[in-house]
């Protein structure tokens, strides 16, 4: 995976909403978990992310992510290198926790039990999560409406387009799993021809050639339905809900996951 994540931290600028988060979901990050006087702890090094709350420590397993797009330590905020699964801090100590589209990137089921499990730990009792999904639809795409809809110039960026067609290809995974070297299959079986679609959208080639980074890839990617995950998490919280995270494009398939009450398991 580090491998992986370095090839995305060399296109960084390249990639756009829903991947990166446009001010509207910073806002909603604000707006439902109120961090301005909280110290916040986030999954990974997430750019536009940095300035929320009153302070913040950023947790990746990726010192290239830290080193490629982590804005820099300041007085109020750091980097560490960690583990999502063993966070480096105690047990009920954390007010508040962030990570975005966390959820999609470590696979299975098992997995995604595994992160709640370690946030209700470190949550304190008033403490709160905010999660923004990458949740497959309740009804599914068609492939080929898809591509019709990008051809016509109806998609708002490459990213949004990339996760669409990552979704049309789940199939009946188990766990809505899948090698991320499928999402570049699936694209290029519906769209052969990448200067046409250049041609037909607007955006350029090389933002299209960042899929190309799954063609090696060994990462596994999941796009559970929003309801299988707070079905999940609802073993971990007293209170879990979904908020909307604005109106760009795919955000109605980008809510926020927000998590209060921990149980106490252990």
């Amino acid at each position: 995976m580090t491998d992986h994540w370095n090839a995305i931290r060399k296109h960084w600028e390249l990639l756009g909403a829903p991947l990166r988060p446009p001010a509207q979901v910073v806002e909603a990050y604000n707006r439902e978990l109120d961090l301005a006087q909280s110290h916040v702890v986030m999954f990974g090094v997430t750019p536009e992310l940095a300035g929320l709350g009153a302070s913040m420590t950023a947790v990746d397993e990726s010192l290239d992510m830290i080193a490629g797009i982590w804005p820099g330590d300041t007085d109020t905020r750091k980097a560490v290198p960690g583990d999502w699964f063993d966070l480096p801090f105690s047990d009920a100590s954390v007010e508040a926790l962030i990570g975005d589209g966390c959820l999609s990137v470590i696979g299975a089921a098992d997995l995604r039990c595994r992160l709640f499990a370690s946030i209700a730990r470190a949550l304190k009792a008033d403490g709160r999560a905010g999660i923004r999904l990458y949740a497959l639809p309740e009804m599914r795409d068609d492939p080929q409406d898809v591509r019709a809809l990008a051809m016509a110039g109806a998609v708002s960026t490459f990213h949004d387009l990339k996760w669409r067609v990552a979704m049309t290809a789940i199939g009946d995974a188990p766990d809505y799993i899948m090698p991320v070297r499928r999402i570049l299959e699936q694209f290029e079986a519906l769209f052969p021809d990448r200067a046409e679609l250049s041609e037909r959208t607007g955006w350029e080639l090389p933002v299209i050639g960042t899929i190309d980074v799954y063609r090696n890839s060994p990462a596994v990617y999941s796009f559970a339905p929003a309801a299988a995950i707070v079905e999940e998490a609802e073993e971990y919280f007293g209170d879990v809900g979904t908020a909307s995270t604005g109106t760009y494009g795919l955000a109605e398939r980008c809510p926020l996951l927000v998590l209060r009450s921990p149980k106490r398991l252990d």
